[in-house]
């Protein structure tokens, strides 16, 4: 395993998420120990940092009348260690983005610490109470399409705002797929679908269904820091366990961490055997 894998392996910013997940890593993980410099120094080029990255000043639109109503944001992060060069990175990046010379999403996967570099920094929707404070106080703070920065307990982050959705808007939802519409993805080949099956391994070795992937419910905390670099978030996920209620609590779970389109399947595995036959009952 070569070594930006390895670092890859925890995923830092997921303990952003301490209301809704358990992806907590370790804090002996090699990823969530960060080099904190108490110099002046270091405090000096913080502030400098904080200075460039100020969002400009709010329009009538962006009131704090219609900041209030924001009841989610779409947010994408490029997180670094709090260290001196760590820092100096930062600057560094600013000077790509203002240039032009490179994109946010580009330079999130070449040096951003957080798994969510594999799809160029994207966390997904984040609403308020969900995020450290400081994280969430910039994200609230930042307009669309521009872009903050904060430093917290993981690191020093630049936040970008990726979209704005008010109270009374759609936000991502569970929905339900039939055993039969299980079948027909099965059988297309699609290869843009992400097939999750969270029952137990011993159970796995009775019955299972080709294209599905094994995340056992019980083993969650292990692999919610990894499912996100094995699955792309953003294309359609579906879910499957012995009969509907394992999963139901994976979709909710996946939908916490930023997957946008998932289907639980309706009596799960049980069902699906009465569509295919081959898949033996247990």
């Amino acid at each position: 395993m070569n070594n930006r894998n390895k670092t890859m392996r925890a995923n830092p910013v997921a303990q952003l998420l301490v209301r809704l997940t358990t992806k907590c890593s370790s804090a002996q993980s090699a990823r969530t120990i960060f080099l904190t410099s108490s110099s002046s120094s270091s405090s000096q080029r913080t502030r400098s940092i904080q200075r460039k990255f100020v969002t400009k000043s709010t329009s009538s639109n962006d009131s704090e009348t219609y900041r209030a109503r924001q009841s989610s944001l779409k947010v994408a992060h490029i997180l670094v260690d709090d260290s001196a060069p760590g820092l100096a990175m930062l600057e560094e990046i600013k000077l790509l983005i203002d240039s032009d010379s490179e994109t946010f999403e580009s330079l999130a996967k070449k040096h951003s610490k957080c798994a969510s570099s594999a799809r160029g920094g994207v966390l997904g929707f984040i609403s308020k109470g969900q995020t450290v404070p400081e994280f969430e106080k910039v994200a609230w703070e930042t307009n669309v399409n521009e872009i903050g920065f904060c430093r917290t307990k993981f690191g020093n982050h630049l936040v970008k705002v990726l979209e704005v959705r008010e109270e009374g808007q759609d936000v991502p939802k569970m929905m339900s797929m039939k055993a039969a519409e299980v079948k027909e993805l099965i059988e297309s080949e699609r290869d843009d679908v992400n097939f999750v099956d969270c029952r137990e391994r011993h159970e796995w070795d009775v019955a299972r269904v080709n294209g599905f992937k094994l995340y056992p419910l019980s083993n969650a905390e292990k692999w919610q820091n990894t499912i996100e670099m094995d699955m792309d978030p953003s294309r359609k996920t579906v879910v499957m366990c012995h009969g509907g209620i394992r999963s139901a609590r994976v979709c909710q779970m996946l939908l916490s961490m930023g997957f946008e389109d998932v289907h639980n399947v309706v009596g799960g595995i049980d069902a699906y055997s009465s569509v295919d036959p081959s898949i033996p009952r247990y």
